[in-house]
């Protein structure tokens, strides 16, 4: 009965034991970090692989430190009050050395609470410096300064901007059927100049053709196109008559 007892009270024992040990060690998978907490104050940053903790006492939150696409949708005005859809893509991520400044500030919500927000106020507010029509043309330029914009505004916060581009955009149909009308008037006003031009190039050409008709030209173009055959009249001046030939 001892013996049993002895038994038991080791099998207790050992039990614990193993699960001390599997509460003392955790491990941190790549592209991730761990924020350690003890009694819920911050303690330090865990790196990848196994790694040691206080059972029972010590805390971890994994961050991930991949990059991360965030990808956006809302319509802003332009300069000139007109209202264009774009598509941004956002893609960032977190100084894995500054994850447990992250999460004290921010928990595991930065991208809502900061990110998301702060993309879109330096959207609206860059894209309403430029006139619609201009939008098409500037449109790299455009990614750029938001891009600048945003990661000067969220410097020091720990996020780590790696691209920011415009990925499509669409006008309002408004717009659209406005310039859709004003390509076909430009188109117009074009073939009428050219029209204008051609007709007056030909009236010019006429003019000096006429002008240098000159009486003896004529005669001798008057002669080529004789028959042979004399005239039935003539002046009575001794001279050949002038002849008018119908072509």
């Amino acid at each position: 009965m001892k013996k049993t007892t002895t038994y038991i009270i080791l099998g207790v024992i050992a039990f614990f034991i193993i699960i001390i040990a599997a509460a003392s060690f955790y491990t941190i998978d790549t592209g991730e970090r761990g924020v350690v907490l003890r009694f819920g104050r911050l303690t330090g940053i865990a790196d990848e692989g196994l790694n040691v903790k206080v059972p029972f006492i010590d805390h971890v939150e994994k961050m991930s430190v991949r990059d991360n696409k965030l990808t956006v949708k809302t319509e802003v005005s332009s300069s000139d009050i007109q209202t264009i859809a774009v598509e941004v893509g956002l893609v960032y991520s977190l100084d894995q050395n500054k994850v447990d400044q992250i999460y004290q500030t921010y928990g595991k919500n930065i991208e809502a609470t900061l990110v998301l927000p702060t993309l879109s106020e330096k959207i609206n507010a860059v894209i309403a410096e430029y006139p619609i029509e201009a939008f098409v043309e500037k449109r790299a330029e455009i990614s750029s300064r938001i891009n600048t914009a945003f990661a000067n505004q969220v410097a020091g916060s720990g996020i780590v901007v790696r691209s920011l581009l415009i990925t499509n955009h669409d006008f309002s149909d408004e717009f659209n059927k406005a310039i859709e009308d004003k390509k076909i008037a430009e188109q117009g006003a074009l073939t009428a100049k050219f029209t204008l031009e051609r007709m007056k190039l030909e009236a010019e050409a006429q003019m000096i053709k006429q002008a240098s008709l000159s009486s003896m030209v004529l005669q001798e173009m008057a002669i080529n196109k004789w028959d042979g055959k004399m005239p039935q009249y003539y002046s009575g001046n001794g001279q050949l008559p002038f002849i008018t030939i119908k072509p």
